[in-house]
């Protein structure tokens, strides 16, 4: 299931041959692993992982987790609740998750993940079943895929180069809210950071 293996933090690699790639994967420095993105931001945690960059996820020079705080401010996520993605060294998926603000905060958690890809069309394919896909949306000029799981979750997936970028918003409540209102969540996010999503 597309929502379940992202909030479980999964490690398995999706199967395809993504189609390019905008940087090599630096993962590590002399003095450790890597501490900033492809510009130079410092990551908001401190990186424990010589192998988050990797071949499964360097298909954009993307990070998720160094998004400016004030665009996630402004849709009600708390910045301090940054979280680095990755559970375990050389994780498919790179990025960061975060809860929102009060009174949203409780039960309500989003993510912003990279994992390489060869489009959105592709991702569909591998990821039917478990997953109900809505109507496209187009934000800024760029397709944005919207799925819903049907139990708290709801998913968004733009292009980035050889990569998909995917934000993931859950409801972890029973009954859950409906899914409009979680699949909103989600595209806020995205609408929000699309501008910084390289094409």
């Amino acid at each position: 299931m597309l929502a379940a293996s992202l909030a479980t933090g999964c490690s398995g690699q999706i199967s395809g041959s993504p189609t390019q790639q905008s940087s090599p994967a630096i993962s590590s420095t002399p003095t450790g692993p890597r501490q900033t993105d492809d510009n130079g931001v410092s990551l908001p945690f401190n990186n424990h992982f010589a192998q988050r960059w990797n071949s499964s996820n360097d298909g954009t020079s993307h990070e998720p987790c160094t998004t400016d705080p004030n665009s996630l401010s402004r849709i009600g996520i708390d910045p301090g609740s940054v979280k680095d993605a990755a559970t375990v060294d050389g994780q498919s998926l790179r990025g960061c998750t975060w809860s929102y603000s009060p009174p949203r905060s409780e039960y309500l958690a989003i993510s912003q993940t990279v994992v390489d890809s060869d489009g959105l069309s592709w991702y569909k394919q591998q990821n039917h079943v478990g997953s109900t896909w809505l109507p496209d949306r187009n934000i800024e000029g760029r397709d944005v895929g919207v799925a819903s799981d049907n139990s708290g979750s709801c998913t968004t997936y733009v292009q980035s180069g050889g990569s998909g970028v995917i934000t993931l918003a859950d409801y972890a409540l029973s009954p859950s809210l409906p899914v409009s209102e979680i699949c909103g969540y989600a595209i806020d996010m995205v609408t929000a950071t699309i501008d910084k999503i390289p094409k």
